[in-house]
Formats: structure tokens, sequence, C-alpha cells
């Protein structure tokens, strides 16, 4: 009956067109926005080029998806990258798209006469958004799986809840449903009330525990993702637009370091390098891009070398390369040994003759590689570098703190570090956490919270294992070492910097959790 009702059956109708790229839906709705702008802030040439524009695609009718599934040049994008073009059979009578357009265009005009151009235009934009994942939350999957690295933390954050609400009345609605909860989703509950025991006990509770309500989000996404992760070509879609995700970030990353875009020198000791920009991309920090990139490289070239076809080869080659020169421009030491040893246990397992080649490839390192990235290298284990020296220091401050709070933890975020440090700090060397990922676990939720963590990824390395060691099919057991090695790269770099501090990379960390464990669980079922 639900499923039935006028609304819904519009709603439909209207995503329908959206999906299909009616022309006619959106030129009304700007023809309608671009004549009530002209009234209100007069005529100019984007005003007057947005009318024209939308005086065609009204006139014109036609799906545009069935434009681009036609030509040659978008057919060879999606072949390459091994998408399918999707287009919607769904019968829609004409004149509804001339409709949903004049009630989207007269939404859209009410708002901007009453506020201003952006608030109108966002509106539309956060209710379509709204209307897709609340139709099917496996739209909101692909967009935050997208999305993650590039988004801000309060729009990941809002869409994760809105894929976790829709979700939920999805399966309330969905006769006998089962719900699924595997052994990680069992450990995360465990862990989240370790987090939540931790906070209360904080120094600074309403810190604490706004943080522990962020994790209950990202991290107890992870329970909700097993629901909609049913299918190996819905994880391999994801998969490959996490990879696509990655190449974006990395290619602003390479142009900021290009050009000096925002670039801050903070993260650079002068007097020990030459260097003086370094990368940070759309997460705020050289060393968290770094850490991410780790996780996307080793994912696509998961996907790269399960590719059957030679153009999706050399394209996610491409993209590999695209990270990999941005993972050099963030000058992180950690992420680069991080990636290192992700790579050295792919090629271990997955072909150990690629190791002739790994050898060639380092004696040429010297040679090849720019001075200022040998000089960096150098420079592992230097004490004179005062980001090196700091974290000896630092680490065996924040050990003492943590041995006095092991049973419950000291409480969630910097706020209840920074309270607490000057109190256990042998050098009087300011700091917002560990920078030891182990340690900051160990600190903010107790020794059995670092037990329950270690577990839950020992129990996802398992399971990836298995899956390689006896699955047959060659795409999963690559992936399955894609994923395996991603994850103790992230942890090699976790032993010199902590990256949980940003909730972005809680969300993104997890999010490749989720998406291994349902790999080695579709691989099981298909």
């Amino acid at each position: 009956m639900l499923k039935n009702s006028f609304i819904l059956t519009h709603i439909k109708n209207y995503l329908h067109s959206l999906m299909n790229i009616n022309s006619a839906l959106i030129g009304v709705s700007f023809l309608m926005i671009s004549t009530v702008t002209f009234f209100k802030y007069g005529l100019n040439l984007y005003n007057f080029l947005t009318f024209i524009t939308s005086a065609l695609l009204t006139f014109a009718n036609v799906n545009i998806i069935d434009l681009i599934s036609q030509s040659k040049l978008c057919s060879l994008l999606f072949e390459m990258s091994d998408l399918k073009i999707v287009k919607v059979h769904y019968p829609i009578t004409t004149h509804y798209n001339y409709i949903y357009g004049i009630v989207i265009g007269s939404t859209c005009s009410i708002l901007i006469l009453s506020t201003n151009i952006w608030i109108g235009l966002l509106f539309i934009f956060i209710m379509t958004i709204y209307s897709f994942v609340i139709y099917n939350p496996l739209y909101g999957l692909y967009l935050l799986v997208l999305s993650g690295p590039i988004f801000n933390t309060k729009l990941i954050l809002g869409l994760t809840v809105l894929v976790i609400l829709s979700t939920v009345i999805r399966n309330l609605f969905t006769k006998n449903y089962k719900w699924i909860l595997d052994d990680i989703g069992f450990i995360l509950i465990g862990l989240l009330g370790m987090y939540f025991l931790s906070s209360i006990f904080s120094f600074k509770k309403f810190e604490s525990l706004s943080i522990f309500g962020v994790y209950i989000i990202f991290i107890g996404f992870y329970i909700i993702g097993i629901q909609l992760i049913t299918k190996m070509d819905i994880l391999i879609r994801c998969i490959k637009l996490f990879v696509l995700s990655g190449a974006l970030v990395s290619t602003y990353g390479i142009l900021q370091y290009i050009f000096d875009w925002g670039v801050n020198q903070n993260w650079i000791d002068p007097s020990v390098f030459s260097i003086t920009d370094r990368a940070y991309s759309t997460l705020d920090n050289p060393n968290l891009l770094g850490v991410y990139l780790i996780m996307a490289i080793m994912l696509g070239l998961g996907i790269m070398l399960s590719r059957k076809r030679d153009i999706s080869r050399i394209f996610y080659g491409s993209i590999v390369f695209v990270m990999a020169i941005c993972m050099g421009a963030t000058f992180s030491r950690g992420c680069w040994i991080g990636l290192a040893i992700a790579l050295a246990i792919f090629i271990t397992i997955y072909n150990g003759n690629w190791w002739a080649l790994a050898f060639i490839g380092i004696l040429l390192a010297p040679f090849l590689l720019p001075d200022s990235i040998i000089e960096r290298l150098l420079s592992i284990g230097n004490m004179e570098d005062t980001s090196t020296a700091i974290r000896v220091k630092i680490w065996l401050s924040s050990l003492r703190m943590g041995s006095d709070f092991f049973l419950t933890g000291a409480g969630l975020g910097t706020a209840s570090f920074g309270y607490l440090y000057p109190f256990y700090t042998y050098y009087y060397i300011p700091a917002q956490h560990s920078h030891n990922a182990f340690f900051q676990i160990f600190i903010e939720s107790g020794l059995i919270g670092l037990i329950l963590f270690l577990f839950a990824i020992w129990r996802f390395e398992k399971h990836l294992a298995l899956c390689f060691n006896y699955n047959k099919n060659n795409e999963v057991r690559i992936i399955s070492l894609a994923f395996m090695s991603s994850i103790i790269g992230f942890f090699i770099q976790g032993l010199f910097d902590y990256p949980f501090y940003n909730y972005r990379i809680v969300f993104l960390f997890w999010l490749v959790i989720l998406l291994g464990s349902s790999l080695a669980k579709c691989a099981q079922t298909e």
C-alpha cells in the first residue's frame, strides 16, 4: 500500500526521469529559475546563457542518457573503467516530465526570492539526494564510497545517517527480512561499548561523548553496510568507485603541489629539508592523504590486475600511477614505508617473480627519483629531524599516560588527551595525540578496547586469507590480497602517526573493512 501511494509513485517517476537525465525536466526547472533570477538580479551573461540552454533542453525533451550510450567517446570511457551505462526502462508519460520540472523550478524559485540563489539550488540538490537514498539506500552507499575523501565531515556524516535510516526503513518493510551480524560486527559492538565507557569516565565528557556519537555512525555503518552489499557486482562496483575517487583526490593533490594552492608549510622542517611544499589535497594533512592513498593504491592495483581486458588494465594502471605520483608529493615517510611494505607483501604472495622487476626498480630509483624524495628517504630515523625526535618523546609520555587508564581508557579525542598529557610529559612537548595508532587506541579505550580492535582486524585478515587460499576465482583472490596488504600498510603508517583523529579517515578505514569483509562473504555465496 505504501509503495503504491500517490506521492511515492510520483517521487519514483521523478527519480527515474532524473536517472535518464531527461532534458525537459531539467530544462523547465532552470527556465523558471533563470526567469526568477532575471527579475531579482537583472540580466547578465550567465543568466542569459542559462535561459537559452534551458529553452533548448525543454523543447528537445530527450533522455540524455540515451545520447551518452550512443556516444563512442562515452562508451570508450565506460569500457575502459569496466563500468556499464545504466539505462532505466521505466514508462513515464511525457507531460509528467514538464510537471516535475515546474514543481522543482517553482520550489527553487520561491527559495531564491525569499533567500538567495545558492540556498534555492542547495535545497533542490539535498532533496534530490535524499529522495534517491530513501528510494534505494544502495545509491547512498555508492555516493558515500565516491565522496568519502572529497566531501567534508558534516556532509559525509549526514549522508551516512541518511543511508542508515533508509536501510532500516527498507528492512522493516521487507517481509521476513533477516538482519545480518557477522563476527566483526559483533566485535565492533563491543568496541563501541568500550568507547562509551571511556567517554563516561573522561575528564572531558562532552567532547568525548560527541566523538562517540560520530564513532557510532561511522563504525556502526559497518553493520548497515553488510545488509546492502549482498552481491559481488555491487561490491566490485563499490571498489571501482573507491579507486576512481582516489584518482580525483590525487589529481587535485598533484595540481595543488604544482601550483601551490593553499599549501601549509607547518609540516616541513626547513633546517633539515630543502622541500617547500607538501600535497594534502582534500584531506587537510599530507600524512592523512598518504595513509588514504595506501588503501586506494593497493585496491587500484587489485582492480587493475583482475581486469580481463587490456584497455581496462591500462586505465586502472594509469590511475595507480597518478595516485603514486600524489603519494610522492605528500613527502610522508611513514606512508612511503607503509606502501612499500604493502607492495612487498602483495608481490611476494601474488607472484614472487615480480621481485626481479622490483629489484631493478630499486636499483634505478636513486637515478630516477627527484633529489627531494631521496633526501626525505635518507632522513628516516634521523633524530636531528624534529618530527622524528618529537615523536619518540611523545610516545614515551603517552605510554606513561595509558598505563594509568588501562582499564577504562582516558576518554576519546584530543580534548581529553590534551587535558591529561601535561601531567605525563617528560619533555614539555605539546601534543594532541600520541602519534601512534595503537598507543592512542590503548589510551582512549583501555586494554580491552585495544584487544577488541586488534581482534576485529585479525578476523578481517583471516577471512580474506581464507578467501585467497581457497577461492578459485582469480579476481576474488587478487582483490582479497589487495585488501589484506592495504590494511597492513595502513597500520605500518599507524606506527608513526594517529590517522583516526580525522573523522573522514575513520569513515574511510571502516569502509575498507566493510568492503573487504563483504568480499569474503560474497565469495562464499556465489
